[in-house]
Formats: C-alpha cells, structure tokens, sequence
C-alpha cells in the first residue's frame, strides 16, 4: 500500500494547522483507533510540531545538535538521496504529545528546527520536488504522511503542495481566515497549473468555534462563498 500525504495549510496563523496534525496523527496510529502507520513532518520553522510530539530535550541533543532535522536534510538533500540514508532523520521513539502514556502503532516525526527560516528566504524554485524525492522511498513504509506547513506561500510550502495528494485547510470562523482561504484555494489552483499537479483540497476544517453570533454569520458567508466559487 502507497502512503496517502496529506499537507495542512493556511496561509493565516492562528487557525489549528498544528494541533490539527498532531491530533489527527495520533488518532490514526493510536492502537484503539486505526493503527495505521504515519509520518509526521514539521515544515513550519517554528517547531510547534516537533515541540508537541517529542522531547525537547531528545530533540536538543540527539537531532538538533547533531543535525538531523528537516532544514539538514533539505541542504544536503542530493547526498541522502544518492546514499539513501536518511533514516536517522525520522524519531520512531516516544512520538507523541501525551507522555509515557501512548499507544501507537507507528507513529513517527521528521523534526524541524529555527534554521528553516533561513533556508527558506534562498530555496530555488528548481528545488520544489526535493521533498517528493526524499519521501518518494517511504511511501510503502506508511499509511499516511501528514505534513504541517508554515502560514505562507514560498517555494518550501511549494514543495509540500508538490509532494502531496491532498491537502486540508484549516479555518476558523472569522472574515480574515475566510479571505485566507480563498487566496490559497487560487494558489493552490495556480501551482497545479504551474507544475502539472493534482493537489487536491478535500476539505476545509473549521476550528476554534464557539457559536457566538458573528461566527455563525461567517460560517455562512463562507458556505456561500464556496457555493459560489463551484457554481
């Protein structure tokens, strides 16, 4: 079975794109769930997801210090792509945001760190299928590889809509979120032609509501707005 890899996206912060990937992959790999086996990905230079999922401390010493986090495997991807030695990038141990108290199939994390905010102000445009590449080899090893993207548009994020099948995008129920959502559905629909992709958004996941009156009013503004846009 191939992996289906899934990106959350956004391009406004704030709307749950992170705790969405870290509850989503424990209840698919959680033993009284699903028990499927999944990769996740931090490819948001602030590390939320690496920092919920796994010991700061092991993070520090063991990936971190000694280079094995995304921004490493990024710079020196034509290395582990030719050598495919990549393994030692992926935390197999102890993933998961609630401590010493899981049970998980497999479920596993390619860390982040700070130094893709670097990376990603010079990342090529010829360098957008370099993440397709890297997880190209695990896809029999996984039932599903969920990425967390960073709240922007550059050609890092394009590598993850490039490496994936589908995407989710979440929202919450405020007018600025909803523009949010409509500017990337048009990026989206703009890479796909750019690059001959079928990155499909199979839909919008509505956080952080708490059913007052101007929520509701713009959970309807954007029902419209969908029907509008598909009609």
């Amino acid at each position: 079975m191939t992996a289906k890899v899934i990106s959350v996206c956004n391009l406004k912060g704030g709307v749950g794109k992170t705790t969405i990937v870290m509850a989503l992959s424990e209840y698919l790999a959680g033993d009284t769930m699903y028990g499927q086996r999944v990769l996740a990905i931090d490819l948001d230079p602030q590390c939320n997801l690496t920092t919920a999922l796994m010991s700061e401390q092991v993070w520090e010493w063991q990936y971190n210090y000694r280079g094995l986090t995304l921004p490493f495997l990024f710079k020196n991807a034509d290395h582990f792509l030719a050598n495919g030695n990549y393994q030692k990038f992926i935390v197999k141990e102890e993933v998961s945001n609630v401590r010493n108290k899981n049970s998980f199939n497999c479920l596993h994390l390619i860390p982040s760190s700070s130094k893709l905010f670097e990376l990603q102000e010079d990342f090529p445009e010829t360098s957008v299928a370099i993440l397709r590449q890297l997880i190209n080899p695990l896809l029999t090893e996984y039932d599903y590889i969920l990425i967390d993207c960073p709240p922007s548009i550059n050609n890092i994020i394009k590598s993850a809509f490039y490496a994936s099948d589908f995407c989710i995008i979440p929202c919450v129920p405020s007018r600025m979120s909803i523009h949010g959502l409509e500017l990337l559905l048009k990026q989206i629909e703009k890479f796909n032609q750019d690059y001959q992709h079928d990155l499909n958004p199979i839909g919008t996941l509505i956080s952080r509501y708490n059913g007052t009156v101007s929520q509701t009013q713009n959970l309807n503004f954007t029902a419209v707005s969908e029907v509008m846009r598909y009609s």
